[in-house]
């Protein structure tokens, strides 16, 4: 099984949905199920590795291409959201749930 999870920003900035959505996913890697996090690079260092583990849990960064307010949108995410049993998306009204949302197949 593989539940993927999206979120607009994630660690290391800390901030409470970033550390809910690593919790849940670094859980579901201990007990076996795959469960890596989509994000983009908004509130963290663009140095930082397009992909990397933190702990137990693959984290894949996507570059925007446009920020309203909270808004981010990271239309290279569009491709990968394929291949998955459950999309959890954290947070709403953001462009990664509206993604997992309108073009889930």
């Amino acid at each position: 099984m593989k539940v993927l999870r999206t979120i607009e920003t994630f660690l290391p900035y800390i901030c409470g949905p970033a550390n809910q959505a690593f919790q849940i996913s670094q859980r579901l890697e201990e007990e076996g199920i795959s469960s890596p996090v989509f994000t983009t690079y908004s509130d963290i260092s663009p140095d930082l590795p397009q992909s990397e583990k933190i702990g137990r849990v693959s984290v894949h960064r996507f570059k925007s291409q446009l920020k309203i307010m909270r808004y981010i949108i990271s239309a290279g995410m569009l491709s990968h959201l394929k291949n998955f049993d459950i999309l959890h998306s954290h947070n709403y009204r953001n462009f990664q749930t509206d993604s997992g949302f309108f073009l889930r197949s």
